[in-house]
């Protein structure tokens, strides 16, 4: 169809009108473009270097994590551990050993008393003998008046009887004494070591107890801090790989820099074509006014494309910067966290599961020592019992020594009475009696005797148990109360090290945290370019839309789309102009095997399409 002068005129002044209005937002949508391109630089170099620092802060609050975790979970605290039991293991057989040994004790002092009752029935039998004897010394003296001379030497064997039998019956006071002191020192003694003994068991089983669990405890926190272990190289995995989603983020910003950069390049590409309008003569400007509305249209469109996917993608690529940043310090406030939660409550004096096991085992060491006092006040009872049986036997044995001097007047006063002839037959008679008596004296002091060996073998069986126990209990405390000093040294300075440690963590945790959060509220670079991208867009999406209503796609346009689609090295600008393609429904070029690149089209677009 002819188209009519004045219509065609109409068509060339309305495209004039627009190349006059398009001209000056182009060359505005440059100067926003060109600026694009230069003003994220600086500050992804500021991030780039801020990066480095955070993944330094986080490599080394990593590192002393795991220290952390070495000093909580690590072998040298395994074989703390594993000592502390044997120790408590050997306390608990010590303590039951000491419990064994005051119930014998207990038993044994209950043994002497019930002897000590023995002794009383022979004493007592003494005791009468001493008041026959009495009564026969004054019988005799009665008698000796009566065979006139000779009598004198009875009286006087009279007078040695007295004086014998008043030693007997002080010898037996004093056994009675004796035995009535032993008799209330073994009941208050033994009330003592009962209601210590049940003490100390009361005391053994909480502190047996409560030491089992806090090594319990120690060991559960063992292997909780194990466990950290992994959590925290997990962590450390994570963390590597938000880097390194980060540092590929970063490098958005060249691909960005090149893509703004290309788009500029196009658009400046039209600006010349916009001169040589102004200048060329009237019969040619309608034809070269419809080529360049065409130009403007292909430009635009294709450049606007490739503006909306660069900013797309370095919004994307910021966030994800951002995001990425955000997680690195989560992650790490959570590892503290964690960490934390396994030390229990702190305070100025350490970790309480550390401070919990030294105080048990400090206080066991103690019961132990306690222990080894109660052996040794029990030593010194059965001493004190060992040493009055001496004494109750010293004064048997006078009885008995006594009671054969009796025995010895006695056959003496029969001699004599014999030769006195019929006036001394009553002496002889009384002079038996004597004998009889001293022979009942002699067999209850043999009694006697019996009892008091039986408790002399007892207590001194007793004594030497004791003592033994005593002294292995003494040596074997010492060499434990030493190597407990020892390894609750080493737990102290552990504590003090997960103190200095988790402080560390804390002051890492906080500065990290707060580094991040400095840089991540301080990055915006990707709202500013994309509010500064969008107005540019706008304005291309504008120019485009009224150049196509002006001047559709040439065939030529959508050929060149469909050649150019295969020169592209970057997949994601392949599929922008495959779609740009596919909109004017030009599908993708077959690639034939073996066949070189064509040369690049002298078009508009020049060499801006191979850097696509």
């Amino acid at each position: 169809m002819t188209i009519q002068p004045e219509f065609s005129l109409r068509a060339a002044s309305a495209g004039t009108d627009h190349l006059q209005v398009w001209r000056p937002i182009l060359t505005s949508s440059l100067e926003t473009l060109r600026m694009l391109a230069g003003a994220t630089e600086r500050e992804f170099l500021q991030i780039g270097a801020r990066m480095q620092e955070i993944h330094q802060q986080a490599f080394d609050l990593s590192g002393t994590a795991q220290q952390l975790v070495e000093v909580a979970s690590g072998e040298r605290l395994q074989s703390l551990i594993h000592r502390l039991r044997e120790i408590l293991s050997e306390m608990d057989k010590y303590l039951g050993q000491a419990q064994s040994l005051s119930e014998t004790s207990c038993a044994t002092l209950n043994s002497v008393g019930d002897l000590l009752k023995e002794v009383g029935t022979p004493l007592l039998g003494v005791k009468r003998m001493c008041k026959h004897l009495y009564i026969l010394e004054v019988s005799i003296k009665i008698e000796s008046t009566h065979i006139g001379e000779m009598g004198g030497e009875f009286i006087n064997l009279a007078i040695d009887i007295k004086k014998l039998s008043q030693l007997i019956k002080e010898k037996v006071n004093a056994i009675l004494e004796l035995r009535a002191l032993l008799t209330t020192s073994i009941n208050k003694n033994n009330f003592h070591i009962k209601t210590v003994k049940a003490q100390q068991d009361a005391k053994a089983e909480t502190t047996l107890g409560n030491t089992s669990e806090s090594l319990a405890e120690l060991e559960e926190v063992k292997g909780h801090f194990s466990r950290l272990g992994s959590l925290i190289s997990t962590i450390s995995i994570e963390n590597t790989g938000n880097i390194s989603t980060i540092v590929q983020s970063m490098q958005f910003h060249d691909i960005y820099r090149q893509q703004v950069e290309h788009v500029v390049e196009a658009i400046e590409g039209l600006l010349p074509a916009f001169a040589a309008l102004q200048t060329s003569d009237a019969p040619t400007e309608d034809n070269q006014c419809q080529t360049l509305i065409g130009m403007v249209g292909d430009v635009c469109e294709l450049q606007q494309a490739q503006l909306q996917f660069a900013s797309s993608e370095l919004y994307s690529a910021v966030v994800a910067i951002v995001r990425n940043l955000q997680l690195i310090g989560s992650k790490q406030k959570q590892m503290a966290k964690d960490i934390f939660e396994q030390t229990g409550t702190l305070d100025a004096s350490g970790t309480s599961f550390i401070d919990e096991v030294s105080s048990q085992m400090t206080s066991l060491a103690a019961l132990l020592g306690s222990c080894a006092d109660s052996n040794a006040e029990v030593a010194g009872i059965m001493r004190n019992v060992t040493g009055t049986v001496g004494e109750i036997t010293g004064f048997v044995t006078d009885i008995e020594g006594i009671g054969r001097d009796i025995m010895q007047i006695a056959l003496n006063a029969r001699i004599k009475a014999a030769s006195t002839g019929r006036e001394g037959a009553s002496l002889s008679v009384l002079a038996e009696e004597i004998g009889q008596l001293s022979n009942e004296a002699v067999d209850c002091t043999d009694l006697i005797t019996k009892t008091l060996a039986e408790i002399d073998s007892t207590t001194h069986q007793l004594s030497a148990e004791v003592n033994s126990s005593e002294e292995n209990l003494t040596v074997r405390l010492t060499g434990m109360k030493d190597e407990l000093v020892s390894i609750l040294s080493v737990l102290d300075k552990m504590g003090d090290e997960l103190l200095a440690l988790l402080s560390q963590v804390k002051n890492q945790v906080a500065f990290l945290s707060s580094e991040i959060e400095t840089l991540t509220g301080g990055i915006d670079v990707h709202e500013r370019t994309k509010a500064l991208a969008d107005a540019v867009l706008i304005s291309l999406k504008k120019i485009f839309s009224e150049a196509r209503q002006l001047h559709p796609a040439s065939e030529a346009f959508k050929e060149d789309l469909r050649l150019m689609a295969k020169r592209y090295t970057m997949e994601s600008e392949r599929r922008i102009h495959e779609s740009i393609a596919s909109r004017h429904g030009v599908g993708p070029a077959k690639v034939q095997a073996k066949t070189t690149v064509p040369p690049v089209n002298d078009t508009e677009f020049g060499d801006n399409v191979d850097l696509f």
